[in-house]
């Protein structure tokens, strides 16, 4: 821990998807520290959704935790399972739509000065409907294949808000998208 010391550990709260503990250590220069620690029980999957003409699939998403309607791309729990294998799940269910192409885009950490919340990033080209009944537990008020340059329109515009949606574009990016 290039120094750092824990004296204590205590799990304070769980759930089936996360779990919240508190950490009393001493950093790298000795001075005693508490961290409230949160942490994913398994990675979450995003997924980057092009349809045949490169465009993006976009989603408005209502978040209770902030209470915004917000853009995004298809994302949600591995539960455990094989990520690839949550990736489908999660962008049928969601979206309706489905893929035979999938390209793994890489993970990242979301939050990392408060917790240990691993993301790992898929992109699914030339998506097509299913005819597979899809989840409607999400609040999704509305789906939008958009172009690159449309979505930094949007950035630039301060409507893209969530920092794990423009990481995971990012890397898309740099991956041929």
């Amino acid at each position: 821990m290039a120094g750092w010391k824990t004296l204590s550990s205590e799990e304070v709260y769980k759930t089936p998807w996360i779990r919240v503990r508190r950490d009393e250590v001493l950093n790298h220069s000795g001075k005693p520290l508490t961290y409230s620690v949160v942490e994913l029980n398994h990675p979450s999957v995003f997924i980057v959704a092009t349809d045949d003409e490169g465009k993006i699939l976009m989603q408005k998403c209502y978040r209770y935790t902030i209470d915004k309607t917000i853009w995004e791309i298809p994302a949600g729990h591995s539960d455990g399972e094989d990520l690839l294998e949550a990736a489908k799940r999660e962008l049928l269910e969601e979206t309706g739509y489905t893929s035979n192409e999938w390209k793994r885009l890489g993970q990242l950490y979301q939050v990392i000065g408060i917790g240990n919340v691993p993301l790992v990033a898929f992109w699914a080209k030339n998506v097509h409907k299913s005819s597979e009944q899809t989840d409607d537990i999400e609040d999704i008020s509305s789906q939008k294949f958009m172009s690159l340059p449309e979505i930094e329109d949007l950035a630039r515009a301060g409507k893209l808000e969530d920092a794990p949606v423009l990481a995971i574009l990012y890397m898309a990016k740099i991956h041929g998208l």
